[in-house]
């Protein structure tokens, strides 16, 4: 009966650790993804850029 309790115990234990685990990973995911969408934000740019990205969109 003991034995059966602590498996049953251990089991429920890993299940737990498994869905913190996987959560935490989603969290991450999360996280990084707004930091990607974050840092793409357009930023301003020096008129030699603008300049370069003009002549390479018209060489398009």
């Amino acid at each position: 009966m003991l034995r059966e309790q602590m498996i049953n115990f251990l089991e429920a234990a890993i299940v737990f650790l498994l869905a913190t685990n996987a959560a935490s990973a989603l969290a991450a995911l999360y996280a990084m993804r707004l930091a990607n969408a974050v840092s793409l934000a357009p930023q301003a740019k020096s008129a030699i850029a603008r300049r370069l990205e003009a002549m390479i969109r018209r060489l398009d």
